[in-house]
């Protein structure tokens, strides 16, 4: 039986969420689970400052009915198919709401599409499955329309740092190994700031990248013999290249069925300063990707 007994579908109506909610059934059909469909709309109440103009009571309960009705036809889609769901409807903004939802239902995975943004269209318009990945209280496994199911497991990319933040990917990858009988395949990317000694014309000597190809070398091996240890087929491979084009070309060069992988969940600050290479990987990987929240700093 499946680790993921509640699963959180947040539909938006879209293909994205389509393909979400027929992975969500597959794997509710595999592992006995029961699905939680969520719609959130936002229209805002009383006036639009600065104008003072009113928004029409017909206008929200119009939006309400109307999604209220494409969500009961997503219900009874997958109740068709056998599978035990429940639909919640709420007023507020989609991230939170999902998060907030999430907690109330005590989720084990929140299965939802993404639209794969990239360049002026990502700055513009964000993304509410990233906002969720920072902040889920669960797992949250996001898919595009045109990957292929999850519900089905032979190869599993999981891609390290070597950090405690890791640690809990690496831990769900073995136990959807054990229960899937699918392999695992480890992936370290690795880069040396080049950009610091790049103005002055100095180049980072050769035995600078040896030794660090040397540690990561070491490190991977201690992975690979723990994933053996738990009676996992297992490859691994060291790459020097931007992590999440990385873990991309892997994921292509596999043909993964899922990548799983940490994020550490910044806000704020932090995560203007930092970003995340796991957001990044959403926006690009070929397949679905499950993220994890790792330790915390």
């Amino acid at each position: 039986m499946s680790r993921f007994r509640q699963l959180l579908v947040p539909i938006d109506f879209s293909e994205h969420a389509d393909a979400a909610l027929d992975c969500a059934v597959g794997l509710a059909k595999a592992g006995g689970g029961r699905l939680h469909l969520l719609h959130a709309y936002e229209i805002p109440l009383g006036t639009i400052p600065p104008y003072g103009v009113e928004v029409p009571q017909a206008l929200l309960l119009g939006v309400r009915d109307a999604a209220a009705r494409r969500l009961e036809k997503a219900t009874q889609k997958a109740q068709g198919a056998g599978i035990e769901c429940e639909a919640h409807l709420a007023h507020g903004p989609a991230a939170s709401t999902i998060v907030e939802t999430a907690k109330q239902l005590g989720a084990d995975l929140v299965v939802m599409g993404t639209r794969g943004l990239t360049g002026l269209k990502h700055v513009l318009l964000g993304s509410v499955a990233e906002r969720v990945v920072r902040t889920s209280p669960c797992p949250v496994l996001t898919l595009k329309s045109d990957c292929a199911a999850f519900a089905r497991l032979e190869r599993i990319l999981v891609p390290t740092d070597f950090s405690d933040h890791a640690r809990p990917a690496l831990d769900l990858a073995i136990e959807l190994a054990k229960q899937h009988g699918a392999s695992i395949h480890l992936l370290h990317a690795y880069e040396l700031p080049a950009s610091v000694t790049m103005a002055y014309g100095i180049a980072v000597p050769q035995t600078v990248w040896d030794g660090v190809q040397e540690a990561a070398a070491a490190e991977l091996a201690k992975l690979v013999e723990r994933v053996k240890a738990a009676g996992v087929a297992v490859t691994s491979q060291l790459v020097t290249a931007p992590a999440a084009d990385a873990i991309a070309e892997a994921a292509t060069a596999q043909r993964s069925d899922v990548v799983v992988m940490a994020t550490r969940g910044l806000t704020g600050l932090k995560h203007v300063l930092l970003g995340s290479v796991a957001e990044r990987t959403l926006r690009i990987a070929p397949c679905p990707v499950l993220t994890v929240h790792g330790a915390v700093d």
